[in-house]
């Protein structure tokens, strides 16, 4: 029976003919009637969006790419559009009008292979079975070929142009902007020619209605066009219906249909592509590489259109103010601009009218704009030349050579058609270009300084004139004027740029002798460089330039050239067979498949034809034509024809499902069928159609043996394949079946055009190689593996699941694959997010039937008593995935009671793997899980404890005992209510602290301390009793794992006691009952503070600074026992500082130091104080000390002081040695820099001062310590750890820097932005993954640094600011996807813009792509989440000059609110952002209003459980406060203006505020916001309009609570209080109104 894998209904209806289904990807392409394309995925979500009407006509024809990537669609005006089915970019649009006056009506796609003899040679020595699809379809497996090497292949097919730069994506403005303005379109169209991609060549062939077929290899390379039917005088009118080909062949073959004495036949034409096999090892190379320079050229001359416009835009505003000007002063005397610009500037004297001219028409904001435009041309031209057109042309160089090296190889050979002298003539030009590119380089920048120079004093001229001062007044001023390059620029660029040389800016040339491109004669670049020096030495004689549109013109027409006479070489290599007739009459039901004949002699193959009538004839014909080929000319050996007899059925469509099996759709008045028939055998024993010779030269459809019949009831039982449930109205129209081997399947579509269906055919997925695959160390092999696994994972959960569960239970498999199989099913019911959770959950409870679910868990119980703990242990983790969605819903209610059977009665590995399934479900953070576990608690608790007994004698079952009790003790708090059974626990674990296993020991100690921390409260007798000396004892274990748990015991003690403290602060302070406190941690000090101090002295000299040892679980301790007994302990730890401070083992020192520092929190300051005051010098003096232990110690101590007792270090006294020793100690090992850093920082932060004070205590030592940092983290052999946190302490130095260290900061901002522009090189010199890690955390750690230098230096950062926002956007540019620079990058991007405020509008145009794209990053939640922020920063800083980005802002905004991708996070802080943007940009956020209001009252209407999580509860507070900020700032926007546009929302607006009035559940930030709504509503409606809902007693309630409450901030009462007086004010404009309290 066939699988249903999707069903789906399309609107409008689709075309049936242009139906198509991936052969790779489970993409389903598709044409609407409305000649729309659709491309869709089998859950039914549109892959790109093609939907959008196009201007091509009417869709002719879709044919999809070999290998799924593309897919073709023919229009008809005759246009062929390849569009890459990744981007939704048309690739190439080829304009099909020169190959034939009539439309297209057959495209045809396939693959072959150059070296097929050598690659079947080996795929028959494979005991892999494999065979050309999986080659074609790139299937892993296939890479057990191991084809020996071949040097000389090897060394053509090496990809230099892969080590090039990428070439940079386009800005949009230009033509061809889909194809060339993003870098997934760009790595589509120069996508690299690979070793694994050499063989194969792609061969498009398009069909036209006059029998005209067209050629060509890899989307452009074209062989030519080609008329069938010439040579046969009968035949008229051949149209090319169908397209076939096998990998092997180089015969391809046509079905036409034509006429024949006025009837039309069908006919198969043999078409065979001789250069496919004679000499065509380098046609792959011949065809990517010129189809690469053709794209080139289209790169090249988009660069140079945009070049020229960009360029030319930036002339138009200056010479229509020049023109202004001079139109003004001709009405007065005959002046010229340029004439008097040069006066004013040599002289200084400025005419009335000049002056005039120069306040009222130019004034500031004009010379703006003429700056703003200029500057903007100067680096567009610079840039595009500089990163696009310099690349390309480097690029060009390289695949040219490639094709000079093969003619070079070849130049006895005629077969490539290749010249030397051809492509030294491209390569002469392509230096031409170049030095063009570096003409331009040179004189764009020589203009941009000159007229930066002009910019300066253009701007103080105004400055002058509209202060009405004499200009020699400003004479000092203008010191800093260069007055030359402002003379330059008047003579020159402002005149007459010298790029009019170069670019075409639409002004008439020079009338000047042209030269003939054309022409022969000597290298075009020599007499280019000879005509631009006589130039340079102005000589009136020199011929015009060449622009560079018209070389690159010329280069276009030399690459036709060279490609038309590769093409007519291989065109001749092409032939096109005798016509073989096999029957008559027109019908569109059709289908072929090529497939090899076994023939030991010659390559053979044999075409299969099924033709089907529709109307006239009940029967389906299948011919066989068996094809010959000898170096490359195909032979017909012998034809031969099946005859499948459908009478009574009507036929609806005929299809080959693979090499053995076709589909035929039919249909009768009361039932619809697919019926599967062998058309060939399929092994020895099987039997396929017995077919009857025929003519080679024309087939008889009358007589065939028929060996299916469908009167025949037992053939039509035998042969079906999906009978079409009755009484459902679903005729198929047409079937489309993809070629995937081991994934057929096949597209239904219905009579109606608007359903369709995808059944799976054979859908069997080979589970074990798939499961082996998942751990390959293949990349690719685990991604198709993973791609596998989710595909039919989302095709059909339910057999998924069952295949997985058997493939887990099954004894036999290996263990690896078991293994996977169980990892598989729990990531089946896995997600990071809690949307995703909820859905997968919701898939098994809704989309599971009850008997796959029944065999699921059946077969997951089953593998618990497997003897493979590690099948074992994937099932548990798998049965607790399934258990916390059945559990609470009271399914499977026989699962706990199985575990605890198993763990009484089974084997020890049943009992154990049951355990750990028990515990597994009880580690759950799951809510609803947690509350429903507490009913099986008796269960649980029975199962675990019997399992943790002394009497049970394997110590695995024990541990796995120990482990669950661990995890379900929260869940048994009412069994530990009851004493009894409390006192049998509290027995069992601590006999298993001293059962002699390690295992057992340490984890029964990690059960006690959660324990402690669960049930403090019934905790006094057991510590009297056991505990007490239990942990003591365990303390001084020689296990370290277990004395590490043991310490940790008295952790949780200290904590919980600390907790208990602070609660009952509370509780006093509020009266309500306080918690039991019984003083443990200070009872028990005498006796385990000296065991910590010890205990202290066990360090590992080897240990990395994240391992977690012994003496650091001491420390830990010691430090929560401080803060715990405070003082108590002060003496003990002194009395061992002072007996080990000058031991003479190093271990005992660094004790001694951390004892110190770690007591540091705590005890009263007061007391605290005389000893730092102490043995502050003492510490700073173990600085020195010869162990690089004792000295992190002593700076982490140090570091404890800082911050915890900042107060005892005396500045005059302490500071300079203090700073001085960390200094010294950052510089002298990296294993110290955390300490040190941290120490530092802390430092700073302790002796900032009071914010935006003259001076503080750093200020001394401020220049000094910048400096040492700066020269701690310059070398290149630094280590990164210590590189790294030295920028963090630079970072802290500088935000805590004072008013007169600014200086200081400004500079070390100057070596820090030099530091971040050398970066930028540096990714051209990254070999490995540790360089790029190694450059982005520098690159972090810079930004980050700059990021603090624009907050503390605002608005004086302005002069730096261009150097900082290019180098910031170059790192942008060059990061990869992955990447974590962006986000700091863009922090600093957000800073600069509130320093900036409006001037930061320049940057917007070249910023704007690299924020749209990280709005729309979901892959990336972090950069999403600061890109979020980063446009309320922007909005906020531009105010209304961030109009023009409001939309695509709106868009990406929006489109993530609506997105159930998108975290929770994010919705919050994107509605406050709605808010900002309201503000900035006032009333014309009335564009926006009406859907935002959507937005919000959708966003008020989420409310929680009666028990939400603290993630829910936190989740909905933050998306009030983000209701209300949206809000606030949509009332501001429209307050002035438009108050009454606001009128619809007013009632919802109270409604959201009613429900924070009745929540509890609020915050400080919530009711702050509300308040300033509710301020902003009375204030902008304040003639009592709504009065009545001012009135309402919750809101008077409301507002008071929050004015009162005393532990809110002032700014909060504040805006309370404002608001209660807007109230008071709207409540007193009407009758009858009362006043607030």
């Amino acid at each position: 029976m066939a699988e249903l894998l999707v069903e789906r209904i399309v609107q409008p209806a689709i075309n049936s003919e242009h139906l198509a289904y991936c052969p790779t990807m489970d993409l389903i392409a598709l044409a609407t009637i409305d000649d729309r394309i659709h491309i869709y995925r089998l859950n039914g979500q549109e892959a790109v969006d093609l939907s959008q009407p196009r201007e091509e006509g009417n869709v002719s024809c879709i044919r999809w790419r070999p290998n799924g990537n593309s897919l073709a669609v023919a229009y008809s005006n005759k246009t062929l559009c390849l569009i890459n089915v990744h981007t939704g970019k048309t690739v190439h649009s080829v304009d099909c009008a020169g190959y034939s006056e009539s439309q297209m009506c057959c495209l045809g796609w396939g693959v072959n292979f150059t070296d097929k003899d050598i690659l079947s040679t080996h795929l028959r020595r494979l005991t892999v079975h494999l065979n050309l699809e999986d080659v074609v379809n790139q299937n892993p497996e296939s890479r057990a070929l191991d084809l020996p090497p071949d040097l000389p292949k090897d060394l053509a097919y090496l990809d230099i142009e892969r080590v090039l730069p990428k070439l940079s994506p386009l800005s949009s403005s230009g033509i061809e902007s889909d194809v060339f303005n993003s870098r997934a379109s760009l790595d589509t169209v120069f996508r690299p020619l690979t070793l694994a991609s050499t063989d194969p060549v792609d061969i498009l062939v398009v069909g036209f209605e006059d029998g005209t077929i067209h050629l060509s290899i890899y989307d452009f390379f074209e062989i030519g066009t080609f008329r069938l039917g010439q040579s046969q005088d009968n035949f008229h009118c051949f149209k090319p219906l169908l397209h076939c080909c096998h990998p092997s062949a180089t015969t391809h073959c046509l079905m036409v249909s034509h006429s024949l004495l006025g009837e039309v036949n069908l006919s198969l034409v043999p078409l065979d592509l001789r250069f496919l096999s004679d000499k065509s090892q380098y046609l792959s190379i011949l065809a990517s590489k010129s189809t690469q320079l053709h794209n080139l050229l289209r790169y090249i001359r988009q660069v140079q259109i945009q070049m020229c416009g960009d360029f030319k835009a930036s002339k138009d505003l200056p010479n229509r103010f020049i023109s202004n000007i001079e139109e003004a002063l001709k009405e007065r005397r005959d002046w010229n601009w340029a004439q008097l610009a040069y006066h004013l500037v040599v002289t200084g004297n400025c005419p009335d009218e000049v002056k005039e001219c120069l306040v009222d028409q130019l004034g500031e904001r004009g010379h703006k704009r003429w700056e703003k435009a200029v500057l903007a041309g100067y680096e567009s031209v610079r840039r595009l030349t500089h990163e696009h057109l310099l690349p390309a042309l480097e690029r060009f160089v390289a695949l040219t050579s490639r094709l000079r090296g093969l003619s070079k190889f070849h130049v006895c050979d005629d077969h490539i058609g290749l010249t030397t002298r051809d492509l030294d003539s491209i390569i002469d030009v392509v230096s031409c270009l170049q030095l063009i590119a570096h003409q331009v380089l040179v004189i764009s920048g020589s203009e941009l300084r000159q007229f930066q120079a002009f910019s300066v004093w253009l701007r103080q001229e105004i400055d002058i004139q509209a202060s009405g001062t004499n200009s020699s007044e400003g004479i000092e001023s203008g010191m800093s004027i260069d007055h030359a390059s402002t003379l330059e620029y008047i003579q020159g660029a402002m005149v007459q740029s010298a790029l009019n040389q170069f670019l075409d800016l639409g002004d008439d040339a020079d009338e000047k002798e042209k030269w003939d491109l054309a022409a022969d004669g000597d290298s075009l670049f020599d007499l280019y460089r000879v005509e631009l020096n006589r130039l340079r030495s102005y000589n009136q004689n020199v011929k015009q330039l060449p622009r560079l549109d018209a070389i690159i013109s010329h280069l276009d027409t030399q690459c036709s050239t060279v490609f038309r006479k590769i093409a007519e070489k291989q065109r001749r290599n092409v032939r096109i067979g005798p016509s073989i007739t096999l029957g008559k009459g027109a019908s569109k039901l059709m289908d072929m498949r090529m497939l090899v004949e076994d023939n030991k002699t010659t390559e053979c193959f044999a075409q299969y034809v099924a033709i089907a009538n529709q109307a006239k004839d009940e029967r389906v014909h299948i011919y066989k034509i068996v094809l010959t080929i000898n170096h490359g000319m195909s032979t017909v050996e012998s034809v031969e024809h099946a005859v499948l007899k459908t009478e009574g059925w009507t036929i609806q469509d005929v299809k080959f499902v693979d090499d053995c099996d076709l589909i035929l759709a039919m249909s009768t008045k009361s039932q619809s069928r697919l019926f599967l028939v062998p058309f060939r055998p399929k092994g020895v024993t099987s039997k396929g159609l017995i077919y009857k010779a025929e003519s080679t030269s024309s087939a008889d459809q009358k007589e065939g043996n028929a060996e299916f019949d469908l009167k025949d009831p037992r053939q039509v039982d035998e042969h079906t394949w999906l009978e079409f449930a009755a009484g459902v109205s679903w005729t198929p129209k047409c079937v489309n079946v993809n070629g995937r081997k081991g994934r057929r399947a096949a597209c239904v579509l219905a009579e109606d055009g608007f359903h369709y269906r995808v059944q799976g055919v054979f859908y069997k997925m080979d589970v074990s190689q798939v499961l082996e695959n998942t751990y390959s160390p293949d990349a690719t092999a685990r991604q198709n593996a993973e791609q596998q696994l989710n595909q039919a994972a989302e095709v059909n959960f339910s057999t998924y699941l069952t295949t997985l569960a058997q493939e887990l239970a099954n004894e036999k498999a290996q263990p690896a694959i078991r293994q996977a199989a169980g990892i598989a099913l729990k990531n089946a019911f896995s997600a990071r997010e809690y949307t995703r959770l909820r859905e997968i959950q919701s898939k098994w409870l809704q989309s599971v039937d009850s008997t796959a679910k029944a065999s699921v868990r059946q077969l997951a119980l089953q593998t618990l008593a497997s003897k493979d703990t590690r099948a074992g242990q994937a099932s548990a983790q798998f049965i607790a995935s399934i258990a916390a969605i059945d559990i609470p819903q009271n399914h499977w209610q026989e699962l706990m009671p199985a575990l605890v059977e198993n763990v009484g009665e089974g084997e020890d590995h049943l009992k154990q793997s049951s355990l750990q399934t028990i515990g597994f479900i009880c580690e759950t953070e799951d809510q609803d899980l947690r509350d429903s576990l507490v009913q099986h608690s008796n269960a649980i608790l029975t199962a675990v404890v019997q399992g943790a007994r002394k009497e049970e004698g394997n110590m695995d079952v024990r541990l796995a005992a120990i482990n669950s009790l661990s995890d379900s003790l929260e869940f048994v708090r009412t069994n530990f209510e009851n004493e009894g059974e409390r006192n049998y626990i509290m027995q069992v674990i601590c006999e298993a602290t001293q059962s002699g296993d390690n295992r057992i020991e340490a984890s029964s100690y990690g059960c006690l301390n959660r324990i402690m921390g669960l049930y403090y409260d019934k905790m006094k007798f057991y510590m009297e009793k056991a505990l007490f000396g239990l942990t003591i004892m365990g303390m001084k274990n020689q296990e370290e794992d277990v004395a590490k748990l043991a310490i940790e015991f008295w952790c949780t003690v200290c904590e919980e006691e600390i907790a208990i403290e602070d609660d009952n602060v509370m509780a006093q302070a509020e009266g309500s009952e306080m918690r039991p406190f019984f003083n443990f941690a200070r009872i028990a000090s005498r006796e385990v503070v000296p065991v910590l101090l010890q205990l202290l002295t066990q360090q590992d000299e080897d240990a990395a600074d994240e391992d977690y040892n012994i003496s650091r679980a001491a420390y830990q301790c010691l430090q929560l026992y401080a803060q715990t007994v405070g003082g108590e302990l002060v003496q003990t730890v002194l009395g061992f500082v002072e007996l080990n401070l000058r031991h003479a083992d190093w271990h005992f020192r660094d004790a001694a130091v951390s004892a110190f520092g770690a007591i540091m929190e705590g005890p009263d300051e007061k007391m605290l104080q005389p000893l730092i005051k102490q043995g502050l010098p003492v510490l700073i003096g173990m600085m020195d000390d010869p162990v690089v232990q004792v000295k992190d110690s002593a700076a982490f101590a140090l570091g404890r002081i800082c911050e915890n007792v900042s107060e005892s270090i005396d500045a005059q006294e302490h500071l300079r040695p203090l700073i001085g020793a960390l200094f010294a100690g950052l510089s002298s090992s990296p294993k110290m820099a955390g300490s040190c850093c941290w120490a530092l920082m802390n430092l700073a932060g302790r002796f900032r001062g009071e914010p935006g004070c003259q001076e503080n205590p750093l200020s001394p030592h401020f220049q000094e310590s910048v400096t040492t940092l700066l020269s701690v983290t310059e070398g290149s052999d630094t280590d990164n750890q210590l590189r790294m946190a030295a920028y963090e302490v630079l970072n802290a130095f500088v935000t805590n820097a004072a008013n007169d260290s600014l200086s200081s900061v400004a500079k070390s901002s100057d070596v820090i932005l030099k530091r971040l522009e050398d970066t930028i090189s540096m990714q051209q010199q990254i070999v490995s993954v540790e360089d790029r890690i190694t450059l982005e955390e520098v690159q972090t750690s810079l930004a980050s640094v700059m990021l603090a230098v624009v907050q503390r230096l605002e608005g004086e950062i302005k002069p730096a600011a261009d150097r900082i926002m290019n180098v910031l956007l170059q790192i942008l540019s060059s990061v990869g996807a992955k990447s974590s620079v962006p986000d700091t990058v863009f922090a600093a991007i957000g800073a600069l813009a509130n320093a900036l405020e409006e001037d930061f509008q320049k940057y917007m145009q070249s910023f704007s792509n690299f924020l749209y794209n990280a709005l729309g990053n979901h892959e990336e939640p972090g950069l999403c989440s600061m890109a979020i922020g980063l446009v309320s920063d922007i909005t906020r800083s531009l105010g209304e000059l961030s109009q023009p980005y409001c939309d695509t802002f709106m868009n990406y905004l929006l489109s993530n609110l609506n997105d159930k991708s998108v975290s929770n996070q994010f919705r919050p802080a994107i509605l406050q952002t709605f808010g900002d943007i309201a503000q900035a940009i006032g009333p014309h956020f009335e564009i926006y209003l009406s859907v935002v209001a959507q937005v919000l009252q959708a966003a008020a209407n989420v409310t929680m459980n009666e028990n939400p999580a603290f993630e829910m509860l936190d989740y909905i507070i933050s998306l009030r406060e983000g209701i209300m900020d949206a809000w606030s700032g949509a009332i501001l926007a429209m307050k002035q203006s438009k108050p009454q546009l606001l009128t619809p929302y007013v009632e919802p607006i109270f409604a959201i505020l009613g429900i924070i009035a009745q929540d509890p559940n609020r915050s400080e930030a919530l009711l702050r916001s509300a308040m300033g709504v509710v301020g902003d509503l009375a204030d902008t409606f304040s003639n009592g309009e709504y009065a009545n809902l001012f009135r309402q007693d919750w809101l008077t309630t409301l507002i008071k609570d929050v004015k009162t409450n005393r532990d809110f901030q002032n700014r909060t009462i504040e805006t309370a209080r404002w608001a209660r007086e807007q109230v008071k004010r709207q409540i007193a404009t009407t009758q009858g109104g009362r006043t607030m309290s």
